[in-house]
């Protein structure tokens, strides 16, 4: 047996059932001696609420009926019907009672009730096919065989009569290709005749017919044709017609669902969570097996758990009160929210209802609240007490210190305040406070990490030509060395090694070594580096460009890295060099953060171009800087961190370029250092 069950309207619903019309709705209005029934909409997926649907309610009195109310579409029906107190029946069909159709089946149903003073009547209305479904269907090869224009007449007759169903006076369906048609038999009538006739274009014309008796409402026949051979090798036209399913039932249930209707106030209406309380009225025809509200991603099981602030009264397994307090409201997020209710029944109703609500507290903080690297965060807040006197947002990153910052109004409620030194990598909360009094849930935020160096731990070499990079092979490059220049003496200053530091889950370490370099006799000092930038070469001399683009997401504080070093006395001196340039070797270290729009060129032949530690807190374009310089050696791994100063006349400018250099002899510009300085560097990061 074929069983569609369908939802298409209510008619009523179960609400509870006590003699006071506010409890039932204070919509509708009842007379003495008057009750009602509700009439709700829902669809199903293949009627539409324009589609030839009508309602009728008849007053019963003995054996009489009188039509008291006729609607002709699914949006002319009210929510509620008040009705004075007796006997009816509500009569529903869909679709129009045709004898023969392709288009549309008909369906009625019919079911009677009682309407009592100051009560709602609850109704259920099967609405049962009516149409007999007669199908054709045509095998692949007829049309493979057959000429075109052939088709099956099927008519309310005992046999065929083509003058007749010419001029109308039997009715028939003519199927010209698969498909299925409706009939309603009219009284007297239980047969119906086809008839095929196609045409071979070899063997003729060919006329197939056959009689259907008994015919059953709510019934599919279907008649097969078919072109095949028969055993001696003959071609035969075959139709065979099958009444094995005697019972199709398509049944449409006019059956309410699950209904939430407010008590004394409009769900439509936008509720205030700083309301004392709401309470729903929570009804079903069939008992209620699913009750859950959800609140800002949580669902609350109101049949079980049920969460502070709120409270569940059951009458009985088809009616429930639930009550909202103020006090459920610290843990929903301020803001515009929608409170959904969720109801099912055991005989499969179902509802979603949303209840909007504006709900004081804070809103949840997104990115585009923050800049990271200024430091700056804006809080939006809900604030629903209008004769506040003192309203701010408080936010701590560890739980412990606060700070509060005074909220400004804007409109319909909402209040905006600005904190400062908002950092990354932290777990923020953050609440909203009206008059020095905690007000809503307390949310929580945390912001993403800052942006590291690429290949910081030194873990991506390649070989290129006999030449080391500090980088893979085929990746665009961040870090590079004076390798290249220092290639055509054959030297190598700067290499991977896997002497690691303590603890280093990484395999290698930078290794700068400086050296002279000498080609046909002729060399010159070059010191072992490893920086963020460029690098060429022209003659003996070398450019380079300090500084790549990287994008700050956050404000860096610090720059932490490890490393070992040697600093052997200086046995090779440039001309140029500068008067301090004797004696012990000196490490260098530097990290600037700028606003450059193209690198800074260092040229060894032109002493112009170089710059010192100490012109970098007024060098043009200089945010944020950090430097070390050692002239003592330590050869074993020790972490070092370098505070970034960030200067005062460029707080409102954001970064463009960074500069991180390393070497183990800071007069390398000069050509001037120690053949026995080395150092080796590894993990290099950015604390936030």
């Amino acid at each position: 047996m074929h069983i569609m069950k369908k939802i298409l309207a209510f008619l009523s619903v179960a609400l509870v059932m006590v003699a006071c019309s506010k409890d039932i709705d204070t919509n509708v209005e009842m007379a003495q001696g008057e009750g009602a029934m509700r009439l709700a909409i829902a669809t199903q997926s293949n009627i539409e609420a324009d589609d030839a649907i009508v309602v009728k309610i008849y007053k019963v009195e003995g054996e009489e009926q009188s039509l008291i109310r006729r609607y002709e579409s699914l949006n002319d029906v009210p929510e509620y019907l008040a009705l004075l107190a007796g006997n009816y029946v509500a009569k529903v069909q869909v679709g129009e009672r045709h004898a023969v159709s392709f288009d549309e089946k008909y369906y009625y149903g019919e079911s009677q009730f009682e309407v009592k003073p100051s009560e709602v009547a609850a109704v259920t209305v099967d609405c049962k096919l009516q149409s007999t479904i007669v199908a054709v269907n045509y095998d692949a090869t007829v049309e493979e065989k057959l000429s075109s224009g052939y088709f099956t007449t099927v008519a309310i007759a005992e046999s065929y009569d083509e003058q007749a169903i010419a001029t109308g006076d039997v009715l028939s369906l003519t199927y010209e290709e698969s498909k299925d048609g409706y009939v309603m038999m009219p009284e007297g009538k239980t047969s119906l005749y086809w008839h095929f006739e196609g045409t071979h274009p070899v063997e003729g014309d060919i006329v197939k017919e056959g009689l259907i008796q008994n015919i059953k409402p709510a019934a599919r026949y279907t008649i097969t044709l078919k072109y095949s051979k028969d055993a001696p090798g003959n071609l035969v036209f075959e139709a065979t017609v099958d009444e094995s399913v005697e019972e199709y039932d398509d049944v449409m249930i006019f059956s309410p669902d699950p209904t939430v209707i407010g008590e004394g106030f409009d769900l439509s209406e936008q509720q205030l969570s700083t309301t004392a309380s709401r309470t729903y009225n929570v009804a079903s025809l069939a008992a209620i097996s699913t009750m859950t509200l959800s609140a800002s991603g949580v669902e609350h099981d109101l049949l079980g758990n049920v969460p502070t602030g709120i409270t569940v009264v059951k009458s009985d397994e088809l009616t429930y009160k639930v009550t909202i307090a103020e006090s459920f409201f610290t843990n929903v997020v301020g803001g515009a929210q929608a409170l959904t209710f969720h109801i099912e029944d055991v005989d499969g109703g179902k509802l979603t209802k949303d209840v909007n609500y504006l709900v004081q507290g804070v809103m949840p903080l997104s990115t585009s609240d923050y800049d990271l690297w200024f430091g700056n965060v804006t809080f939006k807040a809900m604030v629903l007490n209008t004769a506040a006197s003192s309203v701010k947002i408080a936010y701590s990153a560890d739980g412990a210190t606060w700070t509060e910052v005074a909220a400004v109004a804007g409109a319909d409620g909402t209040y905006t305040a600005v904190g400062a030194d908002f950092a990354a990598e932290k777990n923020y909360a953050y609440k909203l406070v009206v008059d020095s009094v905690d007000a809503g849930k307390t949310l929580a935020h945390e912001t993403a990490a800052g942006a590291q160096i690429p290949n910081g731990d030194m873990e991506l070499w390649s070989d290129a030509g006999g030449v080391v990079f500090p980088y893979a092979a085929g990746a665009s490059p961040f870090w590079l060395t004076g390798n290249e220049g220092a290639a055509m003496a054959g030297a190598t200053l700067t290499k991977a090694s896997e002497d690691v530091r303590p603890g280093s889950t990484g395999k290698y370490s930078a290794y700068l070594k400086s050296q002279k370099a000498s080609v046909m006799g002729i060399g010159k000092f070059a010191a072992g580096n490893l920086f963020v930038g460029t690098f060429s070469m022209s003659g003996l001399n070398g450019t380079v460009s300090f500084g790549r683009d990287f994008k700050f997401t956050a404000k860096p504080k610090s720059l932490s890295f490890w490393m070992k070093h040697n600093e052997g006395n200086i046995d090779e001196k440039g001309s140029g060099a500068p008067a301090d340039a004797t004696g012990v070797d000196k490490a260098t270290i530097m990290v600037i953060i700028t606003s450059w729009d193209k690198p800074y060129a260092v040229n060894t032949a032109d002493t112009s171009t170089f710059f010192s530690m100490a012109d970098l807190a007024t060098m043009e374009g200089v945010i944020g800087y950090a430097s070390l310089e050692k002239r003592e050696s330590n050869t074993e791994w020790t972490e070092y961190t370098l505070d970034i100063t960030y200067r005062e006349d460029m707080k409102n400018v954001k970064p463009k370029k960074l500069v991180v250099s390393f070497t183990p002899s800071g007069f390398g510009d000069y050509f001037t250092g120690s053949t026995g300085s080395w150092m080796y560097v590894d993990d290099i990061v950015f604390n936030y």
